[in-house]
């Protein structure tokens, strides 16, 4: 009864108070925001009409109900906090507090409502809750958070690089495309670069001024330019980049730049390029090889009878004739069209040679064990790294010999009889490639002649040194081998040869094969 009197006093208080200012109650109508009167025992002594409305309750149900029933039971900690607010008078002197809370309304699938409790410093009997209504500013923030995510995991999910900085260099968006390409994780790119620190020299000022300009796709834009990057590391990247700046109004406030990887597409198209010249060699090749069969046919016949007569004649003059030496010199020319035909009729694959399991090691070693005590080898080191258990080959071994000791010969020469040469044999591509590389210390091979290296009858040394047919037909015994011959070389650093052959599994062979 004391309760009930209490509150019917509070209630007519106010209600003097707000009658005295008639005005007071049309605000309470008309505000947007609930507003309740509650007493100390948390019962509900007034309520306007847009808290009735929040809380979907009419005016007679509210009156006199407590806090805890009108907020319902998933609303406890609100409750909580109130009790917490009364418990001491400590708690009363921040005079207020705020609690957000959800309504479920059968007329809604739900409202948020952010509840502000005002306790006048006067310490009257009764406290003051305004229930503001923000559910259009938390689905709104809903929605940008799933826009947000979206965007970003769109952004990290990108195969390039993304990133972004303010007008001072400093990072602001740096994603994991961007992490894989230059080496830095999230945390290391904050912290320590800046965005000059992406590219050599003043590179970064040459592109913030072009994207200034209107001449690379209008003012604020860069786009398809392509240069480097630095990774991590210090290596160059080659990249492909477009970017932007981006404007509050007129204002500029942050750059950003999308860098595509141009390494695997670089790769091949040097393949392909390697490819088309290897196809245009073979072509070129399998051409000069019909017209050297039919050279070679019809010199060897005559060469022959120039040979046979002259050492007829030879015989007929005798020891001591004067014209003795002329028939000599005649007959060492001609031997040595014979050597030319026989190339010839080498790199036209005018002969047949047995294809057998090989051991590319022991072709190696035998080769060597032909050469070493050539005058050209006395002050060579020669440094082998075969690999153990090499895989075989199907091929023939004489073949092979002739192409290993055409490579070694050339590297001899081209030391001048000093220098290293380093021979190395191994697996490539999972076991399914056999590779011996051949390096030398010599002076290299000139860009325009690495293209012509293999052409027949194509040679740097002086006439009467060389028939230029060494190398044309080792290419053209490598080929016979389903194989593959490249050349590498730095001018003034030596030359590489790479020779790579397909290899055959023990297993299906049963472990045979010639040494």
């Amino acid at each position: 009864m004391g309760d009930q009197l209490q509150a019917e006093n509070s209630l007519a208080t106010i209600t003097r108070d707000l009658g005295s200012n008639l005005y007071l109650y049309q605000i309470l109508d008309e505000t947007p925001n609930g507003v309740l009167v509650v007493n100390l025992k948390h019962q509900v002594i007034y309520a306007n009409p847009a808290a009735c409305h929040f809380l979907a309750i009419s005016s007679g149900e509210i009156a006199d109900a407590s806090i805890a029933e009108i907020l319902g039971l998933e609303n406890v900690q609100l409750f909580n906090l109130i009790e917490g607010f009364f418990s001491s008078p400590e708690t009363r002197e921040a005079s207020r507090i705020r609690h957000e809370i959800e309504i479920n309304r059968l007329d809604r699938e739900r409202i948020v409502i952010d509840v502000v409790l005002v306790y006048p410093p006067s310490n009257p009997d009764y406290y003051l809750l305004y229930l503001i209504d923000i559910t259009p500013r938390k689905n709104l923030e809903g929605e940008l958070r799933r826009r947000n995510a979206f965007f970003h995991n769109l952004i990290d999910s990108s195969v390039d690089g993304i990133i972004a900085a303010d007008m001072q260099g400093d990072l602001i968006l740096f994603n994991q495309g961007a992490q894989a390409l230059l080496g830095y994780t999230e945390q290391e790119a904050f912290a320590s670069l800046h965005v000059t620190g992406l590219y050599p020299d003043d590179v970064a000022y040459e592109i913030i001024k072009r994207m200034r300009s209107n001449d690379y796709g209008g003012k604020g834009k860069l786009l398809r330019h392509e240069f480097v990057v630095k990774h991590k590391d210090g290596s160059a990247i080659p990249v492909s980049f477009s970017g932007g700046i981006i404007y509050d109004k007129d204002q500029e406030i942050a750059t950003f730049g999308i860098f595509t990887d141009l390494r695997a597409i670089q790769k091949i198209e040097e393949d392909l390029e390697q490819t088309h010249n290897m196809l245009m060699q073979s072509e070129k090749m399998a051409g000069l090889g019909r017209l050297a069969a039919g050279v070679a046919h019809e010199i060897n016949n005559p060469m022959s009878g120039i040979m046979l007569y002259a050492n007829l004649v030879s015989e007929e003059l005798g020891e001591g004739h004067p014209l003795r030496e002329d028939l000599e010199v005649i007959i060492h020319e001609a031997e040595r069209c014979k050597v030319i035909v026989a190339d010839l009729l080498e790199f036209s694959h005018q002969t047949t040679y047995e294809m057998v399991l090989i051991d590319l090691n022991g072709v190696i070693r035998k080769t060597l064990g032909v050469l070493k005590n050539q005058p050209y080898f006395h002050n060579i080191d020669v440094q082998l790294q075969l690999e153990d258990k090499l895989l075989p080959i199907f091929g023939n071994s004489i073949r092979l010999n002739q192409v290993v000791m055409n490579i070694v010969v050339n590297a001899a020469q081209a030391m001048d009889g000093k220098g290293s040469l380093r021979i190395v044999s191994r697996t490539r591509a999972g076991r399914d490639i056999v590779e011996i590389v051949i390096s030398d210390t010599g002076p290299g091979i000139e860009e325009d002649q690495l293209e012509k290296i293999f052409d027949p009858f194509y040679t740097t040394k002086v006439p009467g040194e060389g028939t230029g047919l060494g190398l044309s037909v080792s290419y053209a015994i490598v080929k016979e081998h389903k194989g593959s011959i490249r050349v590498t070389s730095t001018p003034g650093a030596g030359a590489t040869f790479s020779l790579r052959f397909p290899a055959v599994l023990e297993s299906l062979t049963g472990g045979n094969h010639e040494p």
